[in-house]
C-alpha cells in the first residue's frame, strides 16, 4: 500500500474539461446540457483535486471500510478518507462501498454530505506495517496500521472508552478504544510495560499546541496482541535482588567466620583431649614413681627389704609408662593418617593373636564414621583392656570383637567364652589394678555407656558411644 502521490490523474483532467466546455457552450447559445456525471476517482487523485480547487469539489470514490464505528473511514490502493454520511449506513469492516459527496481538506481529508453506497462484502486489507516513528512523520494519515509499542499505563478516554499511553521508539502515543472494553483488555494481562501488536486507524496531530504526535482509533479489543509481557528486572526488583545478595553474601561471610572458629574449637578441644590424656598417663606415672623412688631413698638405710620392694614397683611404673606413652603416640599417629577405630583394633588383635592360646576374631559392620581423637583413643583403650583381660584370665578358646557402626553413634562388644569372673572379688586401685575402673572412667569421660556380663560361660564387655 502506498501513500498518496502528488500527480493529478487522467480523469481529472477530463472532468475539469468538461466543466468547461459545458459553462462556455450555455452562455454562448443559451443551451441547456445535461449535468455531466462526476467521474470515480481514486482517493488520492480525489484529494489532489480538492487540494488544487481549495475549495469543496464533488467527488466519487470507491474504497473498502477500514473503520465503522464513531467513524466511517475507506481506503483504497492509493490513500485514505473519512466520510461523513448523510444517514447512518449499515455498513461493516471489510465492505466495499462507493462514495459520492463533497470533499474537503480541513481538519482531516473528508467526504461531507456523503451517499454511501454499499457493493459488496469483502475483507479487510492488510494493515500497513510501520514503526512509530515513521507513524509520526505523518505520510500516512487515515491509513489501517499495524505498530509495536510498550505499554505505560491506561486511562479513561470520554464515558466509556479507554486510552493507552504507549512508547515506541522516540515516540509517546495514545492508542483509543471507544468502547466499554475494560475487562476484556484486564483479561489479556495489561500490565505496564507490556509490549502490544496495535492495529487500527493513524490518526496524526496537525495542532501546534503540543501533545503526542499521533494517535492510533482501535476498533475492537481484538486489534490489541500480547506481543510480549513486562521483564520482570524492573527497578524495584534489581534493588530487592541486590538486598537478598548483600544479605546473603552477609550471611556467608558469617557462615565462614563460624566455620572457622568452629575448627578452632576443635582443634584446641582435640589439645586439651590430648593434655588431659597424657595428663593421666604420663603425668601420673612420674608422679607415682617419684614417690615411690622418695620412700625408697628413706628406707634404703633402715630397711634394705622394703627399700627394693620400692624400687621394684617404681621399676613397674616406669615401664607402664613407657608402654603408655608407646601407646599414645601410636594413636596419634594413627590419627594422623585417618586411620579409623577399627584399625587401631585390628592392629591390637594383631599384637596379642601371639600370645592368646585360642582365636581372636574381629568383626566390622555399618559405614565407618569420623570420630574425635578423645573418642578413638578411649574406646581404643577400653577395647585394649578388655582383650587384654581376656587374653590373660578368661582361658577363652574364642574371643570376638564387634565393631558396629550406626547412624548416631558407635557399639562395641569383646566377647569371650572363658570361665568368667566375679566382678566383686577383682583387685581394685588400692591394690594397684586400675583395668574395670579405667574403662568405666574413659567411658565417662565420652558419655558413652559402659557394660559388663560375665558367668560362668563367658564374659562380655559391651560400650555404646553417641556420635
Amino acid at each position: 500500500m502506498s501513500p498518496p502521490g502528488n500527480g493529478f490523474g487522467c480523469s481529472t483532467r477530463l472532468a475539469f474539461v468538461l466543466c468547461l466546455v459545458s459553462l462556455f457552450a450555455s452562455r454562448a447559445w443559451g443551451v441547456t446540457l445535461r449535468p455531466v456525471p462526476t467521474p470515480l476517482q481514486s482517493i488520492e487523485s480525489a484529494i489532489q483535486s480538492a487540494s488544487f480547487s481549495r475549495s469543496p469539489i464533488s467527488v466519487v470514490v470507491r474504497g473498502i471500510v477500514t473503520s465503522s464505528f464513531h467513524r466511517i473511514v475507506i481506503e483504497d490502493r492509493t490513500g485514505a478518507i473519512e466520510v461523513r454520511p448523510l444517514q447512518p449506513e449499515q455498513i461493516s469492516l471489510g465492505d466495499e462501498v462507493e462514495v459520492s459527496g463533497q470533499i474537503v481538506l480541513a481538519p482531516d481529508p473528508q467526504i461531507e454530505q456523503g451517499h454511501v453506497r454499499r457493493l459488496w462484502g469483502g475483507s479487510m486489507p492488510l494493515p500497513l506495517s510501520i514503526t512509530p516513528d515513521q507513524a509520526a512523520e505523518g505520510g500516512n494519515e487515515l491509513f489501517l496500521v499495524e505498530t509495536v509499542a510498550k505499554l505505560v499505563d491506561l486511562a479513561p478516554a470520554g464515558l466509556t472508552g479507554v486510552r493507552l499511553n504507549l512508547l515506541g521508539g522516540h515516540q509517546n502515543f495514545s492508542a483509543v478504544l471507544p468502547s466499554d472494553s475494560g475487562d476484556e483488555l484486564s483479561a489479556k494481562s495489561m500490565q505496564p510495560g507490556t509490549t502490544l501488536r496495535l492495529t487500527g486507524i493513524l490518526v496524526v496531530n496537525h495542532g501546534t499546541g503540543g501533545g503526542d504526535p499521533f494517535s492510533i482509533q482501535l476498533r475492537t479489543p481484538e486489534d490489541i496482541e500480547l506481543v510480549e509481557l513486562p521483564s520482570w528486572w524492573t527497578r524495584a526488583h534489581l534493588m530487592l535482588v541486590a538486598g537478598i545478595a548483600t544479605i546473603l553474601l552477609l550471611a556467608a561471610i558469617s557462615f565462614a567466620i563460624h566455620i572457622r572458629h568452629a575448627r578452632y574449637r576443635a582443634v584446641a578441644e582435640e589439645r586439651a583431649s590430648i593434655a588431659r590424656d597424657l595428663h593421666d598417663t604420663l603425668a601420673q606415672g612420674y608422679a607415682g614413681i617419684t614417690l615411690q623412688l622418695e620412700a625408697a631413698q628413706q628406707m634404703i638405710g633402715r630397711n634394705t627389704d622394703r627399700a627394693g620392694a620400692l624400687l621394684t614397683e617404681a621399676l613397674q611404673l616406669v615401664r607402664h609408662s613407657r608402654d603408655e606413652s608407646h601407646l599414645s603416640i601410636d594413636v596419634l599417629r594413627s590419627l594422623s593418617r585417618d586411620s579409623r577405630l577399627e584399625v587401631l583394633v585390628s592392629r591390637c588383635v594383631q599384637q596379642l593373636r601371639a600370645g592368646c592360646n585360642g582365636r581372636i576374631e574381629q568383626h566390622v559392620t555399618g559405614s565407618p564414621a569420623v570420630l574425635s581423637y578423645s573418642m578413638v583413643n578411649n574406646l581404643f583403650r577400653v577395647v585394649q583392656e578388655a582383650l587384654a583381660n581376656a587374653v590373660s584370665h578368661s582361658h577363652a578358646a574364642r574371643i570376638v570383637v564387634r565393631v558396629d557402626y550406626r547412624k548416631h553413634g558407635v557399639l562395641i562388644e569383646v566377647e569371650d567364652n572363658g570361665t568368667g569372673f566375679n566382678p566383686g572379688s577383682v583387685p581394685g586401685p588400692p591394690e594397684g589394678h586400675f583395668g574395670l575402673v579405667g574403662m568405666r572412667e574413659r567411658c565417662a569421660s565420652i558419655n558413652a555407656k559402659f557394660e559388663l556380663q560375665t558367668a560362668p560361660s563367658g564374659t562380655i564387655v559391651r560400650v555404646r558411644a553417641d556420635v
